[in-house]
C-alpha cells in the first residue's frame, strides 16, 4: 500500500464546518452501520443532525474528496459526511475529509479528535487491508478489536487452487503457494506496520476505535530460485484458464522475474533478421505464457528455439514475447537495431529477439532506453545467455553508453553492428 502524508488543502476557518468547529453538549446515538454503493457507512444521530462516517470497500483505495453529490448518494438527509482517506496526516492519524450539507460544495479536512467532540465517542477505523464488509457492518461502539485475515488484492485464490490440484512435490505448486503466501504476508504486515506507526502512535489514538488488527500469518520461507523458475515455466506452458489466471497474478504481484518471458515486442518484418526469425514460427496452442499478448484474435505461433509465443497482427506485424535470456549455443556475431525491436545473431547463424525485461531499447538521446540498450550489449558481449538487464543500478561501459545516446543519433533503422564494432565501442 502506498502511504502518502499530507494535510487537506482546504482551510478550517469557516464557522459552517460542522466537524471542525462544533462540540456536542451530550452524547450522540449510534444508529448502526450499512453498505451502499461500495461503501460501509456508520451513522450517528447527534444534536446537530445525522453524521455519517464512510469507509470505501470497492477495492480501489484512491483519494475520494467528498462533495454534495457523494453526500446525496450515500447519506441523503445527513448534515455531514466524513470519508476515511487511504493516507495519513501525522500526528493526527488517518486522514478524514468532510462535506457538510449546509455548507459550500467543497470538502475540508478534520481530525479524529474533532470528530469525537461531535459524536461523543471514538469512531471506528478499519485499515484498507482489513476491510471485510460483513465484519464492518457488525461493529458497534465498545466492540472488542477483531483479528482478521488481510484482504489481498488481487485475490490469490487461483494460485491456491492450482497448488491444491498439483501432485505432491510439484514445483508448480511450490511456486504458486510461495506467491500466495508472500502476497498474504505483505498485506498483513503492511496493515500491522501502518497501524502501529501511524495510528497507535498518533496523538489522536484515544479518539480512534481501531476496529481490527491483522491476523499475522507465518512469515514466508525462502524458496530456491531454480525451483521458482522451473515451477513458473511449468505453469506458463499449460493451456488451461487456471494457469492463465495464475500468470496474470504473477505479473500483478511482482514475480515475473521468474517467467521465461514477459515483455511484449512488436516486430516489423521489413527487417531481414525479423523475417528470418518469423520464418521459423510454427502453430501452437495458446499457453499461459501468451498472456502479455492479450486476448487478440488469431492463431498462436511459437518460436521453437525459445518457446516464446507470437501472433500475426492485421497490420502485417508480429507480436511476440521477448525471452528473459537466450538459449544460445554460440557467441554473439551481430546486433541489429530494428524498428521497435533488437535482434541478436549468433555465430552459428541463429537469430533471436533480444532478451528484455523492462522498457524498450532505444537510442539517440540520454535516457533509460539507450542506457538499457548499452547495458544489454555489454552483457551479451560477455555471455550470450546472460539475462536481460534489469533495474540493478549497474552501468554499461562509457563507450557503449556514448554510442547509444549520441553516436547513433540520426541513424535510420534497421542497421547492424558486428561483434568487433561493438567491442571497439565498448573499449573506447
Amino acid at each position: 500500500m502506498l502511504v502518502v502524508f499530507r494535510r487537506s488543502g482546504k482551510t478550517e476557518l469557516s464557522a459552517k464546518r460542522l466537524l471542525w468547529n462544533s462540540v456536542a453538549s451530550g452524547p450522540s446515538r449510534f444508529l448502526g452501520a450499512g453498505r451502499r454503493h461500495g461503501w460501509v457507512l456508520y451513522r450517528w444521530e447527534t444534536e446537530f443532525g445525522e453524521v455519517v462516517l464512510a469507509h470505501t470497500v470497492r477495492g480501489e483505495m484512491g483519494m475520494t474528496f467528498p462533495n454534495h453529490a457523494l453526500l446525496r448518494e450515500l447519506a441523503e438527509g445527513a448534515v455531514a459526511l466524513a470519508v476515511v482517506e487511504p493516507d495519513y496526516g501525522p500526528p493526527e492519524g488517518p486522514s478524514l475529509e468532510v462535506i457538510d450539507a449546509a455548507g459550500p460544495d467543497e470538502y475540508y479536512g478534520t481530525t479524529w479528535r474533532r470528530l469525537e467532540r461531535v459524536l461523543g465517542m471514538p469512531a471506528p477505523y478499519w485499515h484498507s487491508n482489513l476491510r471485510d464488509p460483513d465484519l464492518m457492518v457488525d461493529w458497534n461502539p465498545g466492540a472488542p478489536v477483531l483479528h482478521v485475515p488481510a484482504v489481498v488484492t488481487p485475490d490469490p485464490e487461483p494460485l491456491l487452487r492450482l497448488a491444491a490440484e498439483e501432485p505432491d512435490g510439484s514445483h508448480a505448486a511450490v511456486a504458486a503457494l510461495a506467491l500466495a503466501r508472500e502476497a498474504v504476508w505483505d498485506c498483513a504486515e503492511a496493515a500491522r506496520r501502518e497501524i502501529a506507526e501511524y495510528v497507535d502512535a498518533s496523538d489522536a489514538i484515544a479518539s480512534i476505535a481501531v476496529a481490527a488488527r491483522p491476523l499475522m500469518p507465518h512469515p514466508p520461507q525462502p524458496v530456491a530460485e531454480e525451483v521458482l523458475r522451473d515451477g513458473w515455466r511449468t505453469v506458463l506452458s499449460r493451456t488451461d484458464v487456471l494457469a492463465a489466471r495464475c500468470a496474470a497474478l504473477g505479473q500483478a504481484l511482482g514475480v515475473s522475474r521468474y517467467f521465461p518471458g514477459v515483455r511484449k515486442v512488436t516486430v516489423d518484418l521489413q527487417c531481414a533478421q525479423a523475417r528470418q526469425w518469423a520464418s521459423r514460427l510454427v502453430s501452437s496452442p495458446r499457453t499461459a505464457l501468451a498472456f502479455p499478448l492479450g486476448a487478440a484474435e488469431g492463431d498462436i505461433l511459437i518460436d521453437p528455439v525459445t518457446d516464446m509465443p507470437a501472433i500475426r497482427t492485421s497490420e502485417g506485424m508480429v507480436e511476440t514475447v521477448a525471452p528473459q535470456r537466450l538459449p544460445a549455443h554460440s557467441p554473439l556475431a551481430t546486433l541489429t537495431i530494428g524498428r521497435g525491436s533488437v535482434w541478436v545473431t549468433t555465430e552459428d547463424g541463429t537469430v533471436f529477439v533480444a532478451p528484455q525485461v523492462g522498457g524498450g531499447y532505444t537510442y539517440g538521446y540520454g535516457g533509460g532506453g539507450p542506457m538499457a540498450l548499452a547495458r544489454l550489449i555489454d552483457l551479451l558481449l560477455k555471455d550470450t545467455t546472460h539475462a536481460a538487464p534489469g533495474h540493478d543500478g549497474q552501468l554499461p561501459s562509457a563507450g557503449l553508453r556514448h554510442a547509444t545516446e549520441v553516436g547513433w543519433k540520426g541513424r535510420t533503422p534497421p542497421f547492424t553492428l558486428t561483434r568487433s564494432e561493438l567491442e571497439a565501442l565498448r573499449d573506447a
